[in-house]
């Protein structure tokens, strides 16, 4: 355990503190020499943080609230880091007073469970209590809404603070690239429906839209393990809507809302398979999706001669230097295509609020603890815990944000309100502890951050451009009304763990499957008895209850 000594506070981080408009909250700073109480935090080293003791937003959260923070340092790795949770929560072991997670450390379930043992308290009368919940009661109400169901465990105790960031761009990462310039070269337009789709990538195969002389072109293409890289999930959702096994496990809602089913056991579903069957056998959809994985997927699309008519693809990782990549320069989006019932969907997936800050049974003054979780939902430590120190790595400054792009100003008229000064992202810094502890921002926020290009400049921004396009084709292409994410008790959960896992192991290997052709689409009824055999109907009916507490 490491601790801070109080005099070791930088004078230089004071006075910039001081000088800093509105950054203070009266009553809140030490006098001088006043004792300062102490709170232990417990999280997960990061390697990209440099020292979490001197760190930037450390100094922020013990100068603003009168505190100083020792650090109790969790395994980097999640599997490490419940381990090790789990082992001090079951001994004598003192826990640290507050324990801040990311990357879904800990489960809805987890979470729940180590509650009722009375190992996290409930925060429910701090949170109703606006003297304390200062910045979380400043929250717009329809998202307090939204972060309170979804820190509510099923005994209706809330035992974490969340982190409330949606981005269009993460709620519906199954994007579909086509080769635009083949699309010029052999004077097709863009396919809007999947009959339509089928005769392009036909093309594309054929009729040797790179000029080499060789048929090596790939028609579609995609990955196992890559963000939003199965190619299938787009397909699919032209005759049927699913998520991607993003959340729920893919279940979903029927055309009235009310009743959970289960795309991956309907007609919808079949047809998608038939179609995909057809473009395998084909040769236009290439079964190396269901087997390569991200690096040898990176590899193709990376491929010195352009091979790639279509791909799925979540993000512009996959080509290195996108935006002076000449292949990734000759992709753009592919909007939902119509199926043969009209359906032109895309994987989407609700945004939930994660969770991120829980306070523990040997907290001593969980008030006071309370009162540094609702700090960080101030809007600029909500800022500072992603982007870094204000003023030197981002701004909100008017002036600065004229002379830049809103990220979607283009399409949605919404200005720059927020500037990157300095990116400290994917890189050893110093201000932030890695987007890690509770925050807030609104979709709209979000919107407002500046894209790289400068006001008034004609240049082509590939990377904003496509994030424009992205939400333009995707956000609003999903049923009205979407599943949201299911909570179960630990009995429910319990009961269901080895069939989710039976069935989706087997959804997925079929996929694969009838897709290929190495099991006959004759074989479908087989396929629904399996999965009836394997408990789906037993999935969908504690599904349905867990549904139905939700909408009560």
């Amino acid at each position: 355990m490491k601790k801070h000594n109080g005099m070791r506070k930088a004078t230089a981080f004071a006075l910039a503190l001081a000088m800093t408009a509105g950054l203070f909250v009266p009553g809140t700073q030490a006098e001088a020499g006043e004792e300062k109480e102490t709170l232990t935090i417990g999280l997960a080293q990061n390697s990209n943080v440099e020292d979490y003791e001197t760190n930037y937003l450390t100094q922020l959260i013990e100068q603003e609230c009168n505190v100083n923070l020792e650090f109790v340092y969790l395994p980097s790795a999640v599997d490490d880091a419940k381990s090790k949770f789990a082992i001090m929560a079951s001994s004598n072991t003192t826990l640290p007073d507050v324990v801040v997670v990311a990357n879904n450390q800990f489960t809805d379930l987890e979470i729940a469970d180590y509650g009722s043992k009375g190992i996290f308290i409930p925060l429910n009368e701090y949170l109703e209590n606006k003297d304390l919940a200062v910045n979380f009661s400043q929250i717009p109400e329809e998202d307090q809404e939204k972060m309170i169901s979804a820190s509510t465990s099923p005994d209706g105790n809330i035992y974490c603070l969340t982190q409330n960031t949606p981005e269009d761009w993460n709620m519906t990462p199954f994007r579909f690239w086509i080769n635009k310039a083949w699309l010029e070269k052999l004077n097709l337009e863009t396919p809007t429906t999947t009959d339509e789709f089928y005769e392009v990538m036909k093309a594309f195969v054929e009729q040797d839209p790179n000029g080499n002389g060789t048929a090596d072109e790939i028609g579609i293409t995609g990955c196992t393990d890559g963000w939003g890289c199965n190619p299938a999930y787009y397909i699919m959702n032209s005759f049927v809507f699913y998520n991607g096994d993003q959340s729920n496990g893919g279940l979903a809602l029927d055309e009235d809302g009310t009743k959970v089913t289960a795309p991956f056991a309907s007609e919808g579903w079949k047809a998608g398979l038939e179609y995909m069957n057809k473009l395998c056998s084909e040769g236009i959809l290439s079964p190396a999706m269901f087997t390569q994985d991200a690096t040898q997927f990176t590899s193709v699309l990376s491929n010195e001669t352009q091979i790639t008519g279509s791909c799925a693809a979540g993000g512009f990782g996959y080509w290195s230097g996108a935006q002076e990549n000449a292949n990734f320069q000759e992709m753009e989006l592919l909007a939902p295509l119509k199926g043969p019932e009209g359906i032109a969907y895309a994987a989407y997936n609700e945004y939930t609020p994660t969770p991120a800050y829980l306070i523990t049974k040997d907290c001593k003054n969980p008030e006071l603890a309370f009162k540094v979780g609702d700090f960080f939902y101030r809007n600029d430590v909500s800022l500072t815990v992603r982007y870094g120190e204000e003023g030197v790595d981002w701004t909100t400054d008017a002036e600065k944000c004229k002379e830049y792009k809103g990220l979607y100003e283009d399409l949605w008229d919404i200005p720059c309100s927020l500037v990157q000064l300095n990116t400290v992202w994917s890189s050893v810094q110093n201000k932030h502890w890695y987007n890690v502890g509770p925050r807030y921002t609104s979709l709209e926020d979000y919107r407002g951050i500046n894209s790289d290009q400068m006001a008034g400049s004609d240049a082509v921004d590939y990377t904003s451009l496509t994030r424009q396009q992205s939400a333009e084709y995707y956000m609003e292409a999903h049923p009205e009304k979407v599943l949201p994410v299911l909570k179960y008790t630990n009995d429910e959960a319990e009961k269901l763990a080895e069939i989710q896992e039976n069935v989706l192991t087997y959804v997925k290997q079929s996929l694969a499957e009838f897709v290929t052709g190495n099991r006959p689409l004759s074989d479908w009824d087989n396929y629904l008895s399996d999965l009836e055999n394997m408990g789906l109907q037993e999935w969908l009916d504690v599904a349905q209850t867990a549904y139905d507490r939700i909408e009560k």
